[in-house]
């Protein structure tokens, strides 16, 4: 440690003051001061020689992210005006200012201790990106991973790991909790002045990092009772998918699960780095949308037990009908570049909730066309008629609305809630943890509580992220 020009610079600055800060009743209230600044406790033993005792305190405090700057904020209070402070100070200058300013640490570490049950493997993973470091050993916390990630070099151009991390984790969690976290990753880039596109780029969407997916497109069989089932693997950053399945076979419903399930084990074995990242997309015709596609349980297929999709991966559904009508690509981009553009931000007119069916499409298909709409939500199952035009969602996607929510049969608003106070959320990028983690919830509820993950069905279908004409690709997996 001593080898380090540095750490011996900023020891031998203090070391004019060793003999007092060894005094145990100085350096006990210095210490209740760190760790009542710091959010945390900085255990440096005291020895009988004060050189060696102050070299503990050095290390101990460069060990966590702005404790020697808090330290020289301290010592300043004990010594005002002391030369050998000055010197500190001085040596400090070749210290990284730390991210977070003191009291923005205490409030976050806080924060922490309350997300002790959300999970923060993929959370870790979209910070440090797919390529990045494991997880230390000993970072079992969400204030652990926090304190490693504000040390580590902050990227020139992007956000640093901890804000990442900080939005990722605000996804997986509660409302209440999530509301907290996003407020105080606003109030740190305020501060900051940091580029708007941080934010843009910190949403749960953009935060959760690469995924890898399972895009399975699923269509009636009209010769039969049964369904045909195309796979393949698509990674987000727009490269060519790769086949897994071609729709040759006819699958019948009750083996659906089962044909998933064999598909989801290929993307495991060949193509996921970690199971954090794996998202599953089903392309399904207006008429299939009622599929409970998340509750189908797999697991068997990679020698595991079974659970429900939704439960292991986030599942969406994308539009079968909007992709292959150029027609409605128009709309379906003008809203597409609303949500990307405003999806992150708090806006209440961007959601339009019905806890009823409305008689007058029209009148409906025009409020959908209103310029803040990105996400549709109805507490009733849709009807499985093939058209469009034939009911409420159909509406909400000719209209070009990406972002849909809707229950299956089975949900009951009564005794679960209503949908839009189910789905309390800052912003429409919020949905898909949000969704995520009620499906979670729901597999560990009781049954004699109301379980609403459930029986949620939800649509997130950007356009552009497919080809320039996606039936192509939806028709044909292997390009």
């Amino acid at each position: 440690m001593l080898g380090d020009p540095d750490f011996a610079a900023m020891a031998e600055a203090l070391a004019p003051l060793a003999d007092q800060l060894n005094l145990p009743a100085l350096r006990g209230m210095i210490r209740e001061d760190l760790d009542r600044l710091l959010g945390y406790k900085v255990d440096a033993p005291r020895a009988e020689q004060p050189r060696l005792s102050l070299l503990f305190l050095l290390k101990e405090c460069r060990r966590f992210p702005g404790a020697l700057h808090t330290l020289a904020e301290v010592l300043q209070v004990y010594f005002p005006g002391d030369p050998a402070i000055a010197a500190f100070q001085a040596e400090l200058r070749a210290v990284p200012e730390p991210l977070l300013q003191p009291g923005e640490r205490r409030r976050l570490l806080r924060l922490a201790e309350r997300a002790a049950r959300v999970p923060i493997a993929g959370a870790y993973r979209a910070a440090v990106g797919p390529v990045g470091p494991e997880r230390p050993e000993g970072l079992r916390s969400a204030g652990d991973v926090m304190m490693y990630l504000e040390g580590l070099l902050l990227p020139k151009d992007s956000p640093p790991q901890l804000l990442t991390f900080v939005a990722a984790l605000a996804a997986e969690a509660d409302a209440e909790l999530r509301a907290e976290l996003r407020a105080w990753l606003e109030a740190h880039l305020a501060r900051r002045g940091a580029p708007a596109e941080w934010l843009a780029a910190l949403t749960p969407v953009a935060a959760r990092g690469s995924r890898t997916i399972l895009v399975v497109q699923i269509e009636q069989d009209w010769v039969s009772a049964g369904y045909t089932v195309s796979a393949w693997f698509q990674a987000e950053d727009g490269t060519p998918g790769v086949s897994i399945a071609a729709g040759e076979e006819v699958v019948a419903e009750e083996g659906l699960p089962a044909e998933i399930d064999r598909h989801l084990n290929t993307i495991l074995t060949s193509y996921a780095y970690d199971a954090n990242d794996v998202l599953v997309e089903f392309i399904l015709p207006k008429a299939l949308f009622n599929l409970p596609v998340d509750q189908w349980p797999v697991g068997p297929a990679f020698r595991a037990a079974p659970l429900e999709l939704g439960v292991r991966h986030p599942v969406v559904v994308r539009s079968w009908d909007r992709g292959t009508n150029p027609a409605l690509r128009p709309y379906w981009n003008t809203k597409s570049k609303r949500l990307r553009a405003h999806g992150h931000l708090t806006d209440a007119k961007a959601v339009y909730c019905l806890d009823r069916p409305e008689p007058n499409l029209s009148a409906l298909g025009s409020e959908l066309w209103e310029e803040p709409r990105i996400c549709f939500m109805q507490e009733f199952a849709p009807s499985e008629t093939p058209s469009l035009d034939a009911d409420e969602l159909g509406v909400a996607v000719t209209m070009g609305l990406p972002v849909a929510v809707w229950c299956r049969p089975g949900f009951d608003p009564q005794t679960a809630g209503r949908l839009d106070e189910v789905l309390d959320v800052s912003s429409v990028a919020e949905l898909p943890g949000l969704v995520h983690r009620l499906r979670r919830e729901a597999v560990r509820g009781h049954d004699q509580h109301p379980q609403p993950g459930r029986h949620l069905a939800l649509l997130w279908d950007e356009f552009g992220r497919w080809p320039e004409e996606p039936a192509d690709q939806w028709k044909h997996p292997t390009l």
